[in-house]
C-alpha cells in the first residue's frame, strides 16, 4: 500500500510539477510568538509561559482570490484540561480584491473566519499585543476574528512611499480607511446562541495627509445582541480613536461607550445589559539610533451596574526592537474596585 502511494504520489507530481510550482511559489508561511517570564507580585508566583502563537499559510489562487488559514495557539486556562497547550482556528477565509474594478480599487472582501473591523486595525497602530490585550479586547467589548463577511478598503489611494518606509505601511490610505462586516457575534471562539449578527464597522480619517502625514482620526461601532440564549442582552460599542505617530513617537486615545460586550459580560440576572463607558491613552517614544524606546498606558473602565464595576489599569516598560523582533519589561497594575493585580513581565515577541 505504501508503495502504491508513494508511485501515484511520484507520478501525479511529473505530470502536475507546473501546478505544484505554481502553488509553491504563491504560498507563503509565517509565524508569530509571545513567550513571557511574569512575577505576579502580590501571589508571589513566577512562570514561563507561551502568552500567545500564530502560524499562517497565504496562498494566492488567482489575480484576485486568495485563500489565509491561521493556527492559534494558547494556554488553556480553565476547565480539565487547564495547563495545556491548545490549538484552534483563528482564520480561515477566500479574499476577493477588487483591483480590476476602477471605482473599488485598493478594496477587497473576506469570507468565512474573518477579521472584524476594529482589533487587526488599532494592533497594527499600537505593537504591543505581546504584553497584552487591547483596551476594548482586555474587558471583552469586542474580539478580533468571526464567522461572517468583511469588506474594506483604503481612501484615497496610497500615502507617499517615505512614509510607508520608514513609519508605516500599515492601513496606508492616503485619506484614511474603512472596514464594515456583519458576524455572528461570539468570535472565532464560541458557538452561535441566537438567530442574531452583529453588524461592525470603522472609518478612518488622515485630514492632513501631506503636512501630518501620522494623525489619523477613527470611529467605530458595533450593534447587536450579546451571544446568549436570552433575548434582552442588546450590545453595541461606539469608539473614538485618536492616533499620531512617526519614525520617533506613538500617541493614541481612545473614548468607549457602549451596552454589554460580544459574549455574556456586563448582563444582569435577567439577561439586560448594563451600560458601560471608559478611555484608554498609550504612549511610546523612540530613542533615536538605539533600538530602545519607552510605552506607557492608562486604562479605565467603567461598567454601571447595580454598583459601579471600576476599572484602573497602568502599564509601563523597556523595549528593544530587533529585526522585527522584540523583547521588553514590562509592569502591568490593574485595580477592580478594591481588588488589585500586580504583575511584572519580560516578554519577546518573534515573528518569521
Amino acid at each position: 500500500m505504501l508503495t502504491f502511494l508513494l508511485l501515484a504520489a511520484k507520478i501525479y507530481s511529473q505530470n502536475n510539477a507546473g501546478s505544484i510550482n505554481s502553488l509553491i511559489s504563491n504560498t507563503s508561511i509565517s509565524g508569530q510568538w509571545f513567550l513571557g517570564l511574569s512575577y505576579d507580585t502580590d501571589a508571589e508566583i513566577s512562570s514561563f509561559n507561551l502568552k500567545r502563537g500564530y502560524f499562517t499559510i497565504k496562498t494566492k489562487l488567482s489575480d484576485v482570490l486568495s485563500v489565509r488559514y491561521t493556527q492559534d495557539i494558547t494556554t488553556d486556562r480553565e476547565g480539565s484540561d487547564i495547563g495545556n497547550v491548545e490549538m484552534r482556528l483563528k482564520y480561515l477565509y477566500l479574499k476577493l480584491d477588487m483591483k480590476n474594478i476602477e471605482a473599488l480599487r485598493n478594496t477587497y472582501f473576506e469570507f468565512g473566519m474573518v477579521h472584524r473591523p476594529w482589533l487587526d486595525f488599532e494592533q497594527k497602530l499600537n505593537g504591543y499585543r505581546v504584553q497584552g490585550k487591547m483596551f476594548t479586547d482586555r474587558y471583552n467589548l469586542t474580539t478580533s476574528a468571526d464567522f461572517g463577511i468583511t469588506y474594506e478598503g483604503l481612501l484615497g489611494g496610497e500615502i507617499d512611499r517615505d512614509y510607508q518606509e520608514n513609519v508605516s505601511k500599515d492601513y496606508p490610505g492616503r485619506l484614511g480607511s474603512f472596514a464594515i462586516g456583519v458576524f455572528n457575534g461570539g468570535g472565532y471562539h464560541a458557538l452561535e446562541k441566537n438567530n442574531n449578527k452583529v453588524l461592525e464597522g470603522r472609518l478612518t480619517l488622515r485630514p492632513l495627509p501631506e503636512l501630518v502625514p501620522g494623525v489619523q482620526l477613527s470611529y467605530s461601532f458595533s450593534y447587536g445582541k450579546t451571544n446568549t440564549v436570552l433575548s434582552n442582552g442588546d450590545y453595541s460599542l461606539n469608539l473614538l480613536y485618536l492616533s499620531t505617530q512617526s519614525r520617533y513617537h506613538k500617541l493614541m486615545g481612545t473614548w468607549y461607550t457602549g451596552k454589554g460586550s460580544y459574549d455574556d459580560d456586563y448582563m444582569d440576572q435577567d439577561g439586560f445589559s448594563y451600560k458601560n463607558d471608559g478611555y484608554s491613552v498609550f504612549a511610546e517614544i523612540f530613542i533615536p539610533e538605539t533600538g530602545l524606546s519607552l510605552f506607557s498606558r492608562y486604562d479605565k473602565f467603567i461598567s454601571h451596574q447595580e454598583s459601579d464595576v471600576e476599572q484602573d489599569t497602568f502599564i509601563s516598560g523597556l523595549t528593544y526592537t530587533f529585526i522585527k523582533n522584540k523583547v521588553l519589561i514590562h509592569y502591568d497594575q490593574n485595580k477592580k474596585n478594591e481588588q488589585l493585580v500586580r504583575t511584572v513581565e519580560l516578554a519577546l515577541e518573534i515573528n518569521f
